[in-house]
């Protein structure tokens, strides 16, 4: 199983799967893998089941604490932020797909029950967890789908598919839609900054310039970026310059001093406290544990 995020840019850029096969499966392990998800979004459905320990989601402004045993549901292009709770570890797997994978047409099954899902509008909201009713059937449901997608082939793809279907029929079972949530505009509204962030996160850029590519006051930006990620501007930019440390750290020999300057701090000691603050551990341990794969860790 591949791990998900290997990306810059805040609209995701990496393709999960391809046209013959729809879908991309991914097991993410926080912090063994890296310290958190920036935010970021993508054209797909992701479905997610938390394995171990306990993390937050930040989807759409809101705020989700999980838990092993829940599942969670992200409508295509929703702005979402994942990072363990402190001192835990955060393991889910992810099934990233194409809408498709639910049919298409204009008959009823379509047009009433799978395009609100693809316009956000989930019965009962994105966190299933095991004190909702119904959740045996829909964690078996869920299972089937992962099960089928490890196991790679066209024929268990009919499998994939059917699980998916299910699993949209008992949400469906649930009652009438729950509507996308207001911060979504805000989401719509701050796109400029997050995508200046992700380009430019190595570089200096202050709150005002970011207000500025939006078109918005800088006061009112403030407020959008928070109510959007659930932290400030500058925040999140730190989160995206301790990603890139971390890709850089895992996968290249370079000095410390030199990946802390690449990925835009000023001064190491600066880079050490926020890397060690963000991933819990010192850049030099982070780069002998990415050295090692986690024990257990699936193949894909």
């Amino acid at each position: 199983m591949k791990t998900q995020y290997d990306f810059a840019h805040t609209r995701e850029a990496r393709v999960h799967g391809s046209a013959r096969v729809p879908f991309g499966l991914y097991e993410n392990r926080m912090p063994e893998m890296y310290g958190n998800v920036p935010a970021h979004w993508h054209e797909e459905f992701e479905l997610n089941e938390v394995r171990e320990g306990r993390g937050i989601l930040l989807l759409d402004g809101e705020r989700y604490a999980v838990a092993a045993g829940d599942i969670l549901i992200i409508p295509p292009n929703a702005l979402h932020a994942a990072y363990p709770e402190r001192g835990s570890v955060f393991h889910y797997d992810a099934l990233v797909f194409h809408p498709s994978m639910l049919g298409g047409g204009v008959d009823r099954s379509v047009t009433d029950c799978v395009n609100p899902l693809v316009r956000g509008e989930l019965p009962g909201g994105p966190l299933v967890t095991p004190a909702r009713e119904g959740y045996p059937a829909i964690l078996a449901a869920v299972r089937q789908v992962f099960a089928a997608a490890r196991q790679n082939t066209a024929r268990d793809d009919l499998l994939l598919k059917s699980g998916l279907l299910q699993l949209v029929y008992l949400l469906e079972a649930d009652g009438p839609p729950r509507p996308r949530a207001e911060e979504r505009l805000d989401h719509q509204r701050i796109r400029p900054a997050l995508s200046y962030l992700a380009e430019h996160y190595a570089e200096p850029v202050t709150v005002g310039q970011l207000a500025g590519y939006c078109n918005l006051s800088k006061s009112y930006f403030m407020g959008c970026f928070k109510r959007a990620t659930g932290m400030s501007a500058m925040e999140h930019l730190c989160q995206l310059r301790i990603r890139a440390a971390c890709e850089a750290l895992g996968k290249t020999s370079r000095g410390v001093s030199e990946i802390a300057a690449d990925c835009g701090f000023q001064n190491l000691s600066g880079f050490n406290r926020q890397f060690k603050k963000r991933v819990g551990c010192s850049p030099a341990q982070y780069r002998r544990s990415a050295a090692r794969p986690p024990e257990g860790e699936g193949k894909g």
